[in-house]
């Protein structure tokens, strides 16, 4: 890691950590859920890192994650509006949703993509979200952790291999003790399909 940032972050260091996502770095962040490790979606160079620097078994495409509304729904097609309704009550929060990718999603990198889907997470951090906006793209952003391993809640869990190998990480511990990723709901058909429990139910 050649660059460590600390919150509360500096306007410069907001803007430097918006520099360096754009540039197509690779970071650790915190979220409100797990540390994450992740990159812009749209390049496909770092995406196929962060499968690298995990272990990441290739057909585990990488989460989405937004900055907000206007992210989410240039992302996604044909979501039912009962669904948008429930998730404007859910979102931001521990909730990742498995939707029909729109045609700018489908620009992104190939890693993000499963079958003209695609995993979308809006985090309960503001000012991760903040950065995100800022940054014009989604991350693709996904527990900062060996695959299989413990998920981090601080910036000296997060294993070293992966602390060596990314570009900068930004500190700031996770204000829980449970290390508990995001349930996960997938939104294609007519009714929601649950792929993974967790602490908010759709």
């Amino acid at each position: 890691m050649k660059t460590r940032f600390s919150s509360p972050l500096s306007p410069n260091e907001i803007s430097a950590i918006v520099r360096r996502l754009r540039k197509g770095e690779i970071g650790l962040f915190p979220t409100d859920t797990v540390y994450g490790l992740g990159c812009r979606a749209d390049d496909v160079a770092a995406t196929a890192r962060v499968f690298r620097l995990k272990g990441r078994p290739l057909e585990r495409t990488l989460p989405l994650l937004i900055g907000g509304w206007d992210q989410f729904d240039r992302l996604c097609e044909n979501l039912r509006p009962a669904f948008r309704k429930r998730l404007l009550a859910l979102w931001p929060g521990a909730l990742t949703v498995v939707v029909e990718a729109s045609s700018e999603a489908l620009s992104l990198s190939y890693h993000c993509l499963n079958e003209g889907t695609v995993a979308v997470r809006m985090p309960d951090h503001p000012m991760l979200r903040y950065i995100i906006e800022q940054t014009g793209v989604p991350l693709a952003g996904t527990s900062a952790n060996l695959s299989g391993g413990v998920e981090a809640l601080t910036l000296g869990m997060v294993t070293s291999s992966i602390q060596q190998e990314v570009e900068w990480g930004w500190s700031e511990n996770i204000p829980h003790n449970n290390a508990a990723p995001s349930a996960v709901v997938e939104l294609t058909g007519s009714k929601p399909k649950i792929l993974r429990s967790g602490s908010v139910t759709f």
